[in-house]
């Protein structure tokens, strides 16, 4: 979904990565999560490969998944913050401003990548 008006001063603009990234990015997230706090959830047995590795880094490496799940966070938390700021030299409305924050924060890379295509669109212009 993309949206893009002008007002006087300000635009709408929000885009919508594929739902492909929503469907892989926010359940691996979650999953990482689990295997960090609560690796009791998850059936390792049931998971085929994946299930090998969790269960091994589980036992063996508790801490990899921790400082993974956080490296992640905090990136999107960057990301976002990058893109508020892109949005906001564009001269972006709050509402859509605050809509790019989440996404980013949800998805990183793929809501990022959307933003700065739309910056170099319109820097050049």
């Amino acid at each position: 979904m993309e949206t893009t008006t002008r007002n006087e001063s300000t635009i709408d603009y929000f885009e919508r990565p594929h739902p492909f990234w929503f469907a892989i990015i926010i359940p691996s997230l979650v999953y990482l999560a689990v295997l960090a706090y609560m690796p009791d959830l998850i059936p390792f047995d049931s998971l085929g490969p994946l299930g090998a590795l969790s269960r091994y880094l589980h036992e063996n490496h508790k801490i990899i998944p921790i400082v993974i799940l956080w490296m992640a966070l905090a990136t999107h938390l960057f990301e976002a913050i990058y893109v508020v700021k892109t949005a906001h030299s564009l001269q972006i409305n709050a509402k859509c401003k605050s809509r790019w924050f989440f996404q980013t924060l949800m998805l990183g890379y793929p809501s990022t990548r959307l933003m700065n295509k739309f910056y170099y669109l319109n820097k050049r212009k």
